[in-house]
């Protein structure tokens, strides 16, 4: 009977969940509450660009058309335009021509994914600096203030969805656009007498492109934590008009440093001031913004020897060069104080 009893209790005791379990909660109730804007807003942002592309396609189809009886001189040949073996003028080509013709298959497919990532730039934005504020203006805090879960675990599940969740979500929209886009153009290709395989797809370089467009959401989440943290103090400081104070503090903070400069005799840096301080706490959490931080060094020199210097492992879209240098380990730890602060702040302050 003791043995059944105590059986019994053990079964009918609570057991408390996992703090991972309620971290995977709270990711998938930021995710599904502003799904609008980090699944919606980057799909409707590529399903225009794939309508334009389809619609400039069909343009360029059309005025092709016309000027079909055009020639043109094809190994000292006169060829009507719409008898070109294009094929046979891939094939012909010099070894210098494919790999020329083979960094614009890459660039325009690359270029085709930009989309999705540039709304997304906005849409964190907003959503960290509304991140805290909104809930105290709806009085939803008090709501999730009554669950078992913790301010730090609750803010720490809002950065996790901005810097992690939402970047993959968006790049993985954003290879689906790419996908999409050389099909589109795939077709416009076979239109026209073309091999698809042979005139684009057997130029694309996946890997790199695969690199360009996931590679840098390591580096993303590390360079965008002063922006993170900024705007999540603000969220959870202001009592009104986050935006202004967001954007205002720094800005003008940024005038008054340039302002005494001038009356120094000489200039002691008040563009450092504007790059490693103003434009690290508004503009970190935009795709691409990483690429600031080379500004004067070697690796953005490349660029000017070797376009592939921009892909892979080695390019500096992926931005892994960054976790060398102070200047991003500086930030970071500048974001994450912000963000304990945050927490800190959302502790007490519930008002509407």
């Amino acid at each position: 009977m003791n043995a059944i009893a105590n059986e019994t209790r053990a079964l009918a005791a609570p057991t408390q969940p996992h703090p991972t379990h309620k971290l995977k909660w709270l990711l998938k109730r930021e995710f599904w509450e502003h799904k609008g804007g980090f699944f919606w807003a980057p799909v409707v942002t590529g399903a225009i660009f794939l309508f334009f592309t389809l619609l400039g396609g069909g343009t360029g189809q059309f005025m092709l058309n016309r000027k079909s009886a055009k020639v043109i001189d094809f190994e000292g040949q006169q060829i009507p335009l719409s008898q070109v073996d294009w094929n046979k003028l891939i094939a012909a080509a010099s070894p210098k021509d494919i790999e020329q013709y083979a960094q614009v298959v890459n660039g325009f497919t690359l270029m085709s994914g930009l989309w999705p990532l540039m709304v997304f730039g906005f849409v964190v934005f907003f959503y960290l600096l509304g991140s805290l504020y909104d809930e105290r203006r709806d009085r939803s805090v008090l709501f999730w203030k009554s669950m078992p879960v913790s301010d730090g675990l609750t803010v720490t599940s809002k950065v996790l969805t901005a810097l992690v969740v939402a970047p993959v979500t968006a790049a993985l929209i954003s290879l689906a656009v790419m996908l999409a886009a050389g099909i589109i153009l795939s077709i416009f290709i076979a239109i026209n007498g073309g091999n698809p395989f042979t005139i684009y797809w057997s130029h694309l370089q996946p890997l790199k492109l695969l690199g360009a467009m996931f590679g840098w959401l390591p580096v993303y989440a590390f360079w965008a934590l002063p922006t993170a943290g900024w705007l999540m103090l603000c969220s959870a400081w202001a009592r009104s008009k986050p935006f202004l104070w967001a954007v205002l503090i720094p800005v003008l903070a940024g005038v008054l440093v340039s302002w005494f400069g001038l009356f120094r005799d000489h200039d002691q840096g008040d563009g450092w001031f504007w790059q490693h301080i103003v434009a690290r706490a508004l503009t970190s959490a935009w795709p691409g913004s990483h690429l600031t931080g080379y500004a004067g060094t070697l690796h953005l020199q490349r660029l000017d020897d070797s376009p592939n210097a921009l892909f892979g492992a080695n390019g500096v879209i992926s931005g892994l060069h960054l976790f060398a240098m102070p200047s991003l380990w500086i930030g970071a730890l500048a974001g994450v104080a912000m963000i304990y602060a945050a927490i800190r702040l959302r502790r007490w302050r519930d008002e509407g």
